[in-house]
């Protein structure tokens, strides 16, 4: 009897449980369930790596590998989120990692955008992230330990002292920064992008580092908090030739801003035509260039929609 207790408790604390049967038992629940036991799943995930990321942050300290902390982690974290939830990945223009440093730049779609980094983020690179993930448990103290870069939005003199730091930090490091130009999610669920800001390529410019931009498809075939939808599927990640910034000065931002958003939307479109079976011409709307970027109506009346 105790045999017959005691190997379901080995077997569900068991990898063979998490990779192998629990993805099938996930598969087949309810969708509203299967969508909450998928975020458990991506929570706990999110958790651990936490947890054991303040753990490897000393380890590379001690090894004097400090900027390998990031890659490490996230690499960990894609496989544990990923597999349990049925996720995987095609990635197209792998080798263009290799172009490094530089300035990351990638679409921000929703919490799930982790599996993304987990699954391209580069080497001797750190993340730029808000002044307020620093106060979650266990996250910020792996992110603090991991030399990320916090951005106090409502402080524009010391998120000007933070940039310069990170100028100065790259320099001495040779090292690159992940950003995500939006500035916040999207949640559009429709293939386009939000206003950039122009932090990133301030920074790029300063540093001289090449634009290296990633673009995750819009992927609420996969996951969909608005509809509880969250089956798993096939993601397509792009990441593109860099953009180089040699020679470029504070002048040059808007038009590298939009170069890169131009870029970036052109692929976005295409990897929704090519789910959807149209051309990308019938996916695109009516576009405006601006220094801040490219809205489009859909776009605007969708942001409208969310604030009321």
């Amino acid at each position: 009897m105790s045999c017959a207790v005691s190997l379901p408790l080995w077997l569900v604390g068991s990898p063979l449980f998490y990779f192998l049967i629990l993805p099938r038992i996930l598969a087949v629940l309810p969708q509203k369930i299967q969508f909450i036991s998928k975020c458990i799943v991506v929570l706990f995930a999110t958790l651990s790596m936490s947890v054991a990321g303040c753990f490897i942050s000393i380890v590379c300290a001690i090894l004097n590998k400090r900027y390998a902390i990031n890659y490490v982690v996230s690499r960990l974290f894609g496989i544990l989120a990923a597999g349990p939830c049925g996720v995987t990945y095609k990635v197209v223009g792998k080798e263009n990692l290799d172009n490094y440093p530089a300035i990351v730049v990638c679409n921000h779609q929703s919490s799930m955008d982790m599996m993304v980094l987990g699954k391209v983020f580069p080497k001797h690179c750190v993340v730029m992230a808000k002044k307020e993930l620093l106060y979650f448990p266990f996250l910020g103290i792996f992110m603090k330990l991991s030399n990320a870069i916090f951005i106090d939005r409502k402080n524009h003199k010391k998120a000007i002292e933070s940039t310069n730091q990170a100028v100065a930090d790259m320099k001495k490091h040779n090292s690159g920064i992940w950003i995500f130009p939006e500035g916040t999610r999207s949640r559009l669920d429709t293939a386009d992008l939000l206003p950039f800001k122009k932090g990133a390529f301030h920074l790029a410019i300063q540093a001289q580092h090449p634009i290296l931009p990633i673009v995750s498809e819009e992927y609420s075939h996969i996951y969909n908090s608005s509809r509880r939808y969250f089956p798993g599927g096939e993601l397509e990640i792009r990441v593109l030739e860099p953009i180089p910034t040699t020679g470029l000065t504070a002048d040059d931002v808007n038009d590298l801003m939009d170069k890169t958003r131009n870029v970036m939307l052109k692929h976005l479109r295409e990897m929704a035509a090519a789910r959807s079976g149209t051309e990308p011409e019938k996916i695109s709307a009516k576009t405006t260039a601006t220094s801040t970027g490219i809205q489009d109506e859909t776009s605007v009346k969708k942001r409208k929609t969310n604030k009321e």
